[in-house]
């Protein structure tokens, strides 16, 4: 069982803390807490050999840390939600258009679920790569300041 467990966490990818613990979007901090314990007792590295058991807990812990944070957990439903929105007009248009049937825009299949977790995976990759575009601008404006000062320092040193 820790092996398919251990296998089933690392199939996921990080950027989906509910199927990492298998709990539903709409949990309680109970629920997560009760995943965590659960699957942490199955994976923990001093309780099996398995040679990835440690990248799973990780993982695992990872996961919980997100979920048990309230505001955390709200943008990753909210990134959620947003998706399955996209999604849901994407395939509209589609229909609309005819480049999609409307039996294939089902937004209770598996499908349809799966292209919206894709769908959050892109909205969740390209926030990232913004926030650490931002960031990098921010650390080279710092890092020009911070050579001015030094540069004016050593000036006045000179006089």
């Amino acid at each position: 069982m820790d092996t398919a467990e251990i296998q089933r966490i690392l199939g996921h990818s990080v950027l989906d803390p509910f199927s990492i613990l298998g709990v539903a979007q709409d949990c309680t901090a109970d629920d997560i807490k009760a995943a965590y314990r659960t699957k942490s007792r199955l994976i923990h590295p001093d309780k099996t050999k398995h040679d990835q058991a440690r990248p799973a807990f990780e993982k695992l812990k990872r996961a919980e840390a997100e979920l048990m944070d309230d505001a955390k957990r709200t943008s990753i439903q909210r990134m959620m939600q947003e998706a399955r929105r996209e999604l849901t007009a994407e395939w509209k248009a589609e229909v609309a258009s005819g480049k999609r049937k409307p039996e294939d825009a089902d937004e209770s299949s598996s499908i349809f679920d799966d292209a919206a977790l894709a769908k959050y995976r892109s909205i969740a990759i390209d926030l990232e790569w913004k926030r650490r575009q931002q960031l990098k601008k921010q650390m080279a404006t710092e890092g020009a300041a911070a050579r001015r000062d030094e540069e004016q320092a050593n000036e006045k040193q000179r006089k």
